[in-house]
């Protein structure tokens, strides 16, 4: 990867003057909640726009979806500097915005971030063709892709067998179990100072405290005092690391299905393994009520189960248990939450577990093309804290698959992932919040599990603040993406934030 040196104007700076030291409370114009005003300041279209071009047919062309109906889709770039302290030295990020006919032109935008996740112009996609794209028939969404992904200067630092190391979790047909780990320690190891000589000195400049910065230098050029936030998943960490570093300039802070913010890798990996297994249970028992048209019938985890199996003894095709599971539920994530969308999945792992691996090896190419990108990789890793050592992994496994048994063993093996790698310094959590967050909880994700929101709340309560929950019980990535309800919850709250009423609610699957 080479990052470009460029002199990007970036236009003066009109938001609120940050405290040295940051904290959370940076901004002057909202304070903390606990002194906060009734009301929130309305947030402002941008007075300094960027060059939008429409990119419909490329941006369905790049995730093999279909461009959503009836809606503009357009374009732009945004050169960032790499480090906030040196500004000289910048790179390119890519930009999606999304409206309906009837979005206002003087509505502010709404900023969607999803981390490493995968890209946020697929998840901007995924909202655009679900239920809750009405919620951009009040307001413009804009998508920013995380630094080092694509298309925001995509990394190229890893080579290729250390690739195929990553996708497998370091899978080698025969091999005991020490020996994989083994061998995907000794890939990551070999990843880290391949990436660390390539990027240098810019190696730990893709955590979610650059994250948080790119999204300042998109506030600094539309020239607003505060954006309006939604981060999906992992997202949500780069959200409240803006909130952390920028203060007052989160004007709204909406958490989708969010991620356990700080917690140590062993922590964030345990969480996981318990709530995508959670959502697998979901799937299967779907699946089961649809009758006929599930081609798992009521055995829905035992053919996951036996598909799995398959992938670690080398009988399913070229494909791993590994890239078995991320083509399961990436599937899950993008599918719709439908008779067809289940089915289409189920589908897949049956025809597999017959010997037939087609539709099974497209979901998991899918799968690490989403996913399993080099600067997500290094985004990841650039962000771990509390690594687990080697020797360790061997009993997670064993333990996580109990409880977890499809998931336990990919999720503590996934740990080894990071071996090696050197991280960079912690966002602090935010000590107070300008704005209550919104959170909207999804226990049926089956990216990060949904159990990220109950994880959030001492970080709330230290914060003084209290957030409206907004429950959905469905199943996919994104509550946002697939309810209109919770659209409709959104829209109210960023027209007049903090929502009063009940700070836990409901909304229909």
């Amino acid at each position: 990867m080479t990052i470009g040196i460029s002199a990007c104007a970036i236009g003066p700076d009109p938001g609120p003057a940050l405290v040295p030291g940051g904290g959370g409370n940076g901004g002057q114009t909202a304070p903390a909640s606990s002194s906060a005003p009734a009301k929130a300041p309305e947030l402002r279209a941008p007075a300094n726009d960027l060059p939008w071009q429409d990119c419909s047919a490329k941006v369905s062309g790049d995730y093999g979806a279909p461009a959503p109906n009836g809606l503009r889709v357009q374009c732009a770039t945004l050169a960032s500097p790499v480090d906030p302290d040196r500004s000289q030295t910048t790179l390119s990020l890519a930009l999606t915005r999304i409206t309906s006919p009837t979005t206002p032109a003087d509505a502010a935008p709404l900023v969607l971030t999803s981390g490493t996740d995968m890209p946020s112009s697929r998840a901007l996609l995924l909202l655009a063709s679900g239920a809750g794209r009405s919620l951009l028939d009040k307001h413009p969404v804009v998508a920013v892709d995380r630094r080092g992904i694509p298309q925001s200067t995509p990394l190229d630092c890893l080579t290729r067998a250390d690739r195929a190391a990553y996708a497998d979790n370091g899978l080698t047909r025969g091999a005991s179990e020490d020996r994989r780990i083994g061998d995907l320690a000794s890939a990551a190891s070999d990843a880290a100072d391949a990436c660390t000589e390539t990027l240098a000195p810019d190696q730990l400049a893709f955590g979610v405290g650059a994250a948080a910065s790119d999204l300042e230098t998109l506030r600094k050029r539309w020239g607003v005092p505060q954006l309006g936030l939604i981060g999906v998943g992992e997202g949500s960490d780069v959200v409240i690391g803006y909130t952390a570093l920028y203060g007052g300039r989160s004007g709204r802070i909406i958490l989708d299905t969010p991620t356990p913010f700080g917690a140590n890798a062993r922590d964030t990996a345990a969480a996981a393994a318990t709530g995508v297994q959670a959502a697998l249970t979901t799937f299967t028992q779907r699946c089961a009520a649809l009758g006929s048209a599930c081609a798992l019938g009521s055995g829905g985890a035992a053919t996951i189960a036996d598909v799995l199996s398959k992938g670690r003894t080398g009988d399913l095709g070229a494909l791993s248990d590994t890239q078995a599971l991320a083509g399961i539920t990436t599937g899950l994530a993008l599918a719709a939450d439908s008779p067809d969308g289940i089915g289409g999945v189920a589908s897949a792992i049956a025809a597999a577990d017959r010997g037939d691996t087609g539709a099974l090896s497209d979901l998991a190419d899918q799968a690490q093309s989403l996913r399993l990108t080099d600067g997500q990789i290094v985004g990841d890793c650039n962000d771990v804290t509390g690594p687990v050592s080697q020797n360790e992994i061997g009993g997670l496994i064993s333990t996580w698959s109990k409880d977890n048994p499809l998931t336990g063993t990919d999720a503590a093996l996934s740990l080894m992932r990071c071996n090696g790698w050197s991280a960079g310094e912690a966002v602090t959590p935010p000590s107070s919040f300008p704005v209550a967050p919104l959170i909207l909880d999804n226990p049926g994700d089956p990216i990060n599990g949904g159990t990220g929101a109950d994880a959030l709340g001492a970080l709330f309560t230290r914060a003084s603040t209290s957030p409206v929950t907004v429950s959905w019980n469905g199943l996919g990535y994104s509550a946002l993406a697939r309810s209109s309800c919770v659209a409709d919850t959104v829209a109210d709250y960023v027209a007049s934030a903090p929502l009063g009423g009940p700070s836990e609610r409901g909304c229909p699957s």
